[in-house]
């Protein structure tokens, strides 16, 4: 009793000012340690978010000047592929025919033959060795004569039986804007006999041109190797022709090859922008698609101005938090510490809690957790029953080269969509559909034999190929994929282990991809 009565007075004294004044001195210089250090992190940590946005912005434009480039060279290189196709059979059709005035009819009927539905072809002429107009895609007689125009001086001067493409003029006969791209006509003594030429408008590069997304300042143009540019946007017809073969892009085309990423100042504006460029092959011409500094970081620096005033309210109120805490540190002490349990008891629940979360945070499918749980359980629960258990294992085709092409985003995108196809095809609520990882799926299906198992991965796989994903690495051209279907018949008197399912359904996945992609291959129950 006594030691009892001793404790409880003990308990009953309050501390002495003394005492309590050296246990304050370390938790505030503590604290204050842990206050500069927060400061510190703060400010590190905005730097570090509005460095590494920043970083982000001009790695996503850099991945958009590049596609609009390749966007661009596409277009161009099969228009005027066209027009040296086009070329080459007229000039092998006048070899046959003859280039006079006894033949014009016959090339003409041929010239709108060859025209005909090509929106992009303006006009296609033939002229005799005089530059006169023996034939056009119009059909309509003209008279005319285009021995004035460079490109007829070009090849009466040069035997080269190659297409040549010109600076750009204004059609004779529609007064538009057009590129010329010609082929010299010889005799059987190689003798000069006319030109032939086909003209394309550059109304149709305006189309593709218009439908890029640049931005407030952005442009995109294509010229020739000489530095004649032919097509600018924005247009002004006052820049067609000019000379830019000592501005920045086709220094960096000569400097460093046919194709290229940086920032330069363009020589008709003087804006800084970031182009890609790319240089066509066969044909003397690039293109390129440049944005500007200001239209890349006009939404980037809106949102670092937020985070920075943001970390500058955080610190203001970490300060005045301080203050108080500095104030009641003394009478505190043993709150704060409960409060510390408290918090660390509440941070291991939370903790606990999302380690449980059974939910795939990209897909909304159930994650490996809990495909590893369900399987085991289900295991079990059909060696009890001695039903059959099924497991479907699919996988995305080629989607490392999705992935490499339209980047990242989109790639977690086409995951998404395929996890919707995957669990638009399972229909019964005790199936389970999860992400067993990356761009890997399963299926978990008790109670179901090897038909159900098949008829379940055909729908998916179908459905899947419905979703009509582009994807041009993929033979297909769309995104597909390919699957295991493997069945389970437990032994009551034998432990049934969950990866010998696995293993199957893999190795069946893996004789789809083998045997071609974008089918399904199945096994008997095994035992």
């Amino acid at each position: 009793m006594p030691a009892v009565k001793e404790a409880a007075h003990t308990d009953a004294v309050p501390a002495q000012p003394e005492i309590l004044s050296k246990h304050k001195r370390p938790v505030i210089v503590w604290a204050s340690i842990a206050f500069f250090c927060m400061c510190a992190m703060l400010l590190g940590m905005t730097i570090w978010i509005v460095w590494s946005s920043r970083e982000v912005r001009l790695h996503e434009a850099k991945a958009t000047t590049e596609h609009m480039a390749r966007t661009l060279a596409t277009q161009a290189y099969m228009e005027l592929e066209v027009a040296d196709v086009m070329l080459e059979d007229i000039v092998e059709h006048i070899r046959n025919e003859g280039n006079n005035d006894a033949t014009g009819e016959r090339l003409q009927s041929h010239l709108q033959q060859l025209s005909k539905n090509i929106v992009e072809i303006a006009g296609v002429f033939i002229f005799d060795s005089r530059g006169d107009w023996l034939a056009s895609s119009s059909g309509a007689g003209q008279d005319g004569n285009n021995a004035d125009r460079d490109y007829f001086t070009y090849h009466k001067t040069h035997a080269q039986l190659g297409s040549r493409i010109s600076a750009p003029v204004r059609s004779k006969s529609s007064g538009q804007w057009v590129l010329p791209v010609s082929r010299r006509v010889e005799l059987a003594d190689g003798s000069f006999a006319g030109v032939v030429l086909v003209t394309l408008g550059l109304a149709s590069f305006e189309r593709i041109y218009d439908s890029l997304n640049l931005g407030n300042t952005g442009t995109a143009f294509f010229a020739l190797d000489d530095g004649t540019l032919i097509y600018r946007r924005p247009f002004q017809p006052g820049v067609i022709g000019m000379d830019i073969s000592s501005g920045a892009v086709l220094r960096a085309y000569r400097e460093k090859g046919p194709v290229g990423t940086a920032m330069m100042t363009a020589k008709v504006d003087e804006i800084e922008r970031l182009y890609s460029y790319r240089h066509l092959q066969r044909f003397p011409v690039i293109v390129a698609a440049g944005l500007s500094e200001e239209d890349i970081f006009a939404e980037w620096q809106r949102l670092s101005m937020q985070i920075v005033l943001a970390s500058l309210a955080a610190g203001a109120a970490l300060i005045y938090l301080f203050r108080k805490l500095m104030r009641q540190i003394a009478v505190r002490d043993r709150i704060e510490a409960s409060l510390r349990v408290a918090t660390t008891e509440l941070q291991h629940a939370n903790a606990d809690l999302a380690a449980r979360a059974s939910q795939d945070g990209l897909t909304g499918l159930a994650n490996r957790r809990c495909f590893d749980e369900t399987l085991a359980h289900e295991l079990k629960r059909a060696q009890r029953s001695g039903h059959e258990v099924s497991l479907i294992m699919l996988d995305v085709d080629f989607f490392k080269k999705f992935n490499d092409q339209y980047g990242h985003v989109a790639g977690d995108a086409c995951l998404q969509a395929v996890a919707g196809a995957v669990a638009r095809s399972v229909g019964r609520a005790e199936d389970l559909a999860a992400r067993y990882g990356g761009e890997e799926f399963a299926v978990i299906m008790p109670g179901t034999g090897a038909a159900g198992a098949l008829e379940v991965a055909q729908a998916i796989r179908a459905a899947v190929e419905d979703l009509q994903i582009p994807h041009a690495a993929s033979a297909n051209g769309v995104v597909t994929v390919s699957l295991g279907a493997a069945t389970l018949q437990p032994v009551q008197d034998r432990p049934t282990d969950s990866s010998e399912l696995i293993r199957e359904a893999d190795a069946l996945l893996y004789q789809s991809k083998n045997t071609g992609r974008n089918r399904v291959s199945g096994g008997v129950p095994a035992a």
